[in-house]
């Protein structure tokens, strides 16, 4: 349901990986096994860096949150979440909320619910898909 499922660190070492062990052995320029050696180089000096950016980040807790509200969950917290800790919360309440969407649905859907996700899912997609994808999809 959103990129923040991803561990930010897992998905750069996944990449530096993917570059040293397949990519690597596969090259035979100098020139091109230079440049990519400093790519990674510049990979493992940004891994103590990563972070996602709040902005976004706060959007989606607040999206989450009007969801949640819109099922009857009660509020998780005022605060969005800012560090990797608190993404656990984040990643806790979207699993809450299809354990009470597939609730919802088994009992006979109430328009309301189905509204609610069909604006959160606009919007969700609209915010975790890249842009060169959102070509093809309706505004």
């Amino acid at each position: 349901m959103t990129i923040y499922a991803l561990d930010l660190g897992q998905v750069q070492q996944t990449i530096r990986d993917t570059l040293a062990e397949r990519v690597l052995p596969a090259i035979d320029s100098g020139d091109a096994r230079s440049e990519l050696l400093s790519v990674i180089e510049m990979l493992d000096s940004l891994a103590a860096r990563l972070a996602w950016d709040p902005g976004p980040l706060a959007a989606t807790a607040s999206r989450t949150a009007d969801l949640g509200a819109a099922l009857g969950q009660p509020a998780r917290t005022a605060t969005p979440p800012t560090e990797s800790g608190e993404l656990s919360a984040l990643r806790e309440h979207r699993a809450s909320i299809a354990a009470a969407l597939s609730s919802a649905y088994a009992n006979g859907i109430d328009p309301a619910i189905v509204g609610a996700v069909a604006e959160f899912t606009t919007a969700d997609i609209q915010a975790e898909i890249s842009p060169g994808l959102r070509r093809g999809l309706p505004d």
